[in-house]
């Protein structure tokens, strides 16, 4: 029982690091637009899409509680409508930060149903989302058809994109992110081959004009996920052949597998570090 508490502790501190929270005070949000009426907000934390029109607002994560107020604002900016529906992407508090908040302006929150067993396990203080799902869903609202559906396992096990059809605008949460590397959190369900499989549904759901906003960075398109793709193919590879020669995680973190994409894609910390991302790798592939 002791040790079981002791890893309890564990999780809930790296948990805690993992997501240290930034000086609120100084944070700036800022409105930034995709395509026809869907924007983003960048912000601190995951990216907030937003879908305005006259059945509401429709947004998708929400930051941290402290910044309510400030994405509010910035809405403001773009629709005086009530603020209806919001999507939690996943389960990290970057992107459920706010529910409470937006919960108590009467805004319904949706999320897959592992957002809500995950944040219970990780013993989570942020509201969970009113409403799970098991597979999809879709929202017909402001002239649009918003078709909302899980991933395979990728950042964590309740990862889902939101297709915006009429636009063809997808956000990906944080399976996604042009920052660094993909941040794998095998505590809670992540899968460095499932994030794999996540980006082939992505190109396979995207065309030449397909708009694509991350969870953190910048809108991208689908030649970028693609090269993204093949990177992660490539080390992938290294890795299987790495195993096969009988190297341990230690050897293979050491062995530059990934030498050539570091100076853009590793981050040098525990999120998006090209030594987490060997992490996961050969937790998925190991014997």
């Amino acid at each position: 029982m002791k040790k079981l508490a002791l890893i309890s502790m564990l999780m809930v501190f790296a948990a805690s690091a993992a997501f240290a929270q930034p000086d609120f005070d100084k944070v700036e949000v800022k409105v930034h637009p995709v395509a026809g009426s869907v924007y983003y907000l960048e912000g601190a934390g995951g990216n907030i899409g937003v879908f305005i029109g006259d059945d509401g607002v429709f947004l998708i994560d929400d930051q941290y509680a402290p910044l309510t107020e400030k994405i509010v604002a910035a809405i403001r900016t773009l629709s005086d409508e009530p603020i209806r529906f919001l999507i939690n992407t996943h389960m990290h508090p970057d992107h459920t930060g706010g529910n409470e908040n937006f919960g108590k302006m009467g805004t319904m929150i949706y999320g897959h149903d592992n957002v809500r067993t995950q944040m219970a396990k990780a013993e989570y203080t942020q509201t969970p989302p009113f409403i799970t799902f098991g597979e999809d869903m879709s929202f017909h609202i402001n002239g649009d058809k918003v078709y909302v559906f899980k991933t395979p396992d990728a950042h964590t096990n309740g990862d889902v994109y939101v297709l915006f059809e009429n636009t063809n605008t997808i956000h990906t949460g944080d399976v996604y992110r042009t920052t660094s590397y993909p941040y794998i959190d095998t505590t809670n369900g992540g899968s460095f081959l499932g994030t794999i499989k996540a980006y082939d549904l992505l190109i396979e759901l995207s065309d030449a004009d397909t708009k694509i906003v991350p969870g953190h960075g910048v809108i991208s398109n689908v030649a970028d996920v693609r090269s993204f793709r093949d990177m992660l193919l490539v080390i992938r590879d290294r890795v299987q052949s790495s195993i096969d020669d009988g190297q341990t995680l230690e050897q293979i973190q050491a062995a530059g597998l990934t030498k050539e994409y570091d100076e853009r894609w590793d981050s040098g910390r525990r999120i998006g570090s090209a030594k987490a991302l060997l992490e996961s790798a050969y937790m998925d592939m190991k014997p």
